[in-house]
């Protein structure tokens, strides 16, 4: 299934081919297999259900990391910043996903008095654990294969409402899972994940500032070789690919919701670039168009 790339409709998310007539409010993908949607570490304005399958992978949310396995779910807040890396071929990693709006949803969650279904999102912002009951599991991943075809082909009103229904008991099952047969993750990570969890906390506490590799290595106590071959293998991305992803991120904030009130430079500064013209050159270079012209889409389309 071929995505569309570089939307900005879900701030980092692709979107879906034309078959999915709810996006962005809902698109389901059920044992979606390989590589063709791996994207950058990003963040975006749905909550998202996620179910990994198979394969070997990591699934990196701000600054930590989770080692995957099979039977693996993830209820998270899409603001939050995320991104697999994938560990072995690509064509071994097997997911379910499911991307949803909350105000699409929250009526019907409202007038059902169940708040307490997107708990795990808003209050905890994510949650991982896996289910031991493979019955409980196949259960889960029929809802999201019927929700799959559910949010393809034509809209209707009558399948729009059919949809949310379904996607409100996916969710109550959930929760009752939560109560009978969750086992939490609590991993030992390995010292390389918890030298790049500090890696990864450090950059984005300090993205705004002047940060070179020498003194990041001095500060953990490792060579800086050694410190970059490890983040490296951990997140898939070398210390400065994520220090300027992360800039990149926090600067398509700002100029989102600030408008007019700041300017180029000003956002720029903020988010650690060392002038506006180098700004405008990597803004331009992995968006697709400048921020000044990335503001004024983002102010048309609201």
């Amino acid at each position: 299934m071929k995505k569309e790339e570089n939307s900005i409709i879900m701030k980092g998310h692709t979107i879906p081919e034309e078959g999915f007539a709810y996006a962005p409010n809902f698109i389901a993908n059920s044992f979606r297999r390989g590589g063709d949607e791996l994207f950058e570490l990003h963040a975006h304005s749905q909550f998202e259900i996620y179910i990994f399958h198979q394969g070997n992978a990591h699934y990196l949310i701000d600054s930590q990391i989770y080692m995957l396995e099979p039977g693996t779910i993830i209820l998270l807040d899409g603001s939050e910043l995320h991104k697999v890396k994938i560990r072995d071929e690509p064509d071994n990693y097997l997911r379910s996903t499911i991307h949803f709006s909350f105000e699409w949803l929250a009526p019907l969650i409202n007038g059902a008095q169940a708040k307490f279904l997107l708990e795990s999102f808003k209050k905890f912002r994510h949650r991982i654990f896996t289910i031991s009951s493979q019955k409980k599991m196949l259960e889960i991943t029929e809802l999201i294969e019927k929700l799959e075809q559910l949010a393809t082909g034509e809209p209707e009103d009558r399948k729009e409402s059919e949809i949310q229904i379904t996607l409100a008991y996916l969710l109550l099952q959930l929760f009752n899972a939560s109560k009978e047969d969750i086992v939490f993750l609590h991993e030992e990570k390995s010292e390389k994940t918890q030298y790049a969890q500090q890696i990864a906390a450090f950059l984005q506490q300090n993205f705004h500032k002047k940060i070179k590799l020498k003194h990041l290595s001095k500060e953990l106590n490792l060579s800086t070789s050694y410190m970059s071959h490890l983040f490296k293998e951990e997140t898939g991305y070398t210390v400065m690919q994520y220090l300027m992803n992360y800039r990149l991120i926090q600067a398509k904030t700002i100029l989102e919701v600030s408008y007019n009130s700041k300017t180029i430079k000003e956002c720029a500064h903020e988010c650690g670039f060392e002038s506006d013209a180098h700004f405008n050159r990597f803004f331009k270079a992995h968006v697709g168009m400048s921020p000044d012209k990335f503001r004024k889409k983002i102010s048309k389309e609201r």
